[in-house]
């Protein structure tokens, strides 16, 4: 779909949301507000000022859903449901956290009747601009009929992602001489490349999507030429658009299209997001976590004596190196030869355990270097606990990759390297998914979805899921 059909559509859905949420609010004054209590506060204001701070929260709503990817959902469904109900959560909370830190008093039951509210109107609200767009595509003089050239997992692909999702084509089948009499979801193969003509008369307005990644340059020369001659806009679908699991990034540099590999979400304004998310709450962990640092502290100087930190190289965001802190847990003065052989495995697709139950695990077993006070401690996680400092620091984030070593990106492949895009975390989605049951190449594939996909939202759910796997020991 081009860009500007999508950025319309993006628009759209952001301006009912914020009508929605603007609708959720004054519906829940007018259902709730004892003695006009709420309603006075706000006339005692100048318009002019309120209108401003409604603007403002409206928008701190927008960037929420924005986070949580609302505007990459269009076609609806229940990923969609879920995360306005994430989303609106979210929100709510950060309004109440502001007027509690600036003692302004609300109502309660005012906020639950509009957080109750504003998910049901943006999901209604969502519901009736994709009903509206939908109408609108169907419109024969707005609606773009299209032929897909090939019948082909690329071509597959293509006409997957048109019936899934909204956009101004309609299917009507596809070309390819190889394949006449067959038809895939409903879509027939309606000949060779010289009824491209008969079909642009019949179909006003006829487009074509080449998806050929076999074809020679001269034969696509060819085709491209015969759609120019009958007045046929036409797509080249790229090769490899079905092989990468989290699709591709185009870049108009003029009028020349580059493609490449989705990289990491973490950037521009989702930087801001996060960095800010991670200084609040990282401060606020760090705070609470203080007495049980000093704690352990003290066991550990009891255990063995001191050092009670533990300080070490990793590699950051982009491959900077920075030292994390730990409590330690081996030994003063361990030898770091038998863990390097253990990545070296590990990262080679070796170092797997098997357990009574048939799993297999990828951890260091019977290491004679971890203290006795060592164990418990890691048993819980709480040696990391420290790495708190890197969060407020910026050098790490509170959902992340597993920060890498200096000494494993010698052993990397290319893709690999993926995982390096965003800030390594304490926590992240290779904790909650089994850390010491994936292999490294799965670990990396669960950090670059993880980057890939980051929101606001999807941080929130894995912090929630981190807390429990914790507590029962099951996160080493």
């Amino acid at each position: 779909m081009a860009n500007d059909d999508l950025r319309i559509q993006k628009g759209l859905f952001a301006l009912g949301d914020a009508l929605a949420v603007a609708a959720a609010f004054a519906a829940a004054l007018a259902l709730y507000d004892p003695a006009d209590t709420i309603s006075s506060q706000l006339l005692a204001f100048p318009l002019p000022t309120v209108s401003v701070c409604a603007a403002a929260i409206i928008g701190l709503w927008l960037v929420i859903f924005r986070s949580a990817g609302l505007y990459r959902m269009r076609a609806g469904g229940s990923n969609e449901f879920i995360a306005v109900i994430k989303a609106c959560s979210v929100a709510v909370a950060l309004m109440l956290l502001g007027c509690f830190a600036i003692h302004v008093r609300v109502s309660r039951l005012a906020f639950a009747l509009a957080y109750v509210l504003s998910i049901a109107l943006v999901v209604a609200v969502r519901a009736a601009v994709r009903d509206a767009i939908r109408h609108l595509y169907a419109n024969p003089k707005i609606g773009i009929p299209l032929i897909i050239v090939g019948f082909n997992p690329v071509a597959h692909y293509m006409c997957d992602q048109i019936l899934d999702d909204i956009t101004p084509f309609e299917p009507v089948g596809f070309i390819d001489p190889a394949s006449v009499g067959r038809q895939y979801r409903g879509l027939p193969v309606l000949g060779d490349y010289g009824r491209l003509p008969e079909l642009a008369q019949y179909y006003p307005g006829l487009e074509v999507a080449i998806g050929l990644p076999e074809v020679s340059g001269s034969e696509l020369e060819r085709l491209v030429e015969l759609c120019d001659r009958h007045h046929l806009g036409w797509w080249i679908v790229p090769s490899m658009a079905s092989s990468l699991a989290g699709g591709l990034h185009v870049e108009l540099i003029g009028a020349v299209p580059l493609f490449g590999r989705r990289g990491s979400n973490i950037e521009g304004l989702n930087y801001v997001i996060k960095r800010s998310f991670d200084l609040v709450v990282g401060t606020l962990m760090l705070l609470i976590a203080a007495p049980l640092i000093g704690l352990a502290a003290i066991a550990i100087v009891f255990d063995d004596g001191g050092p009670i930190f533990f300080r070490q190289t990793r590699v950051g965001a982009r491959g900077q190196l920075f030292d994390i802190f730990k409590l330690r847990t081996m030994k003063a003065g361990a030898s770091s030869g038998s863990h390097q052989e253990y990545v070296r495995n590990w990262i080679g697709g070796g170092a797997a355990i098997s357990q009574p139950s048939g799993d297999k695990v990828y951890k260091m077993t019977a290491d004679s270097r971890v203290t006795r006070v060592g164990r418990w401690l890691r048993r819980f996680s709480i040696d990391e606990l420290p790495q708190l400092l890197n969060v407020v620091l910026g050098q790490m984030s509170l959902i992340g990759p597993r920060p890498a070593l200096p000494y494993e990106l010698k052993l990397y492949e290319q893709w690999h390297r993926g995982r390096l895009e965003g800030p390594p975390g304490l926590t992240g989605l290779w904790q909650i998914s089994g850390r010491n049951r994936l292999s490294f190449d799965e670990m990396v594939r669960l950090d670059l979805q993880y980057l890939e996909d980051w929101s606001l939202g999807r941080d929130l759910k894995i912090l929630a899921r981190t807390v429990p796997a914790l507590l029962r020991g099951s996160g080493v």
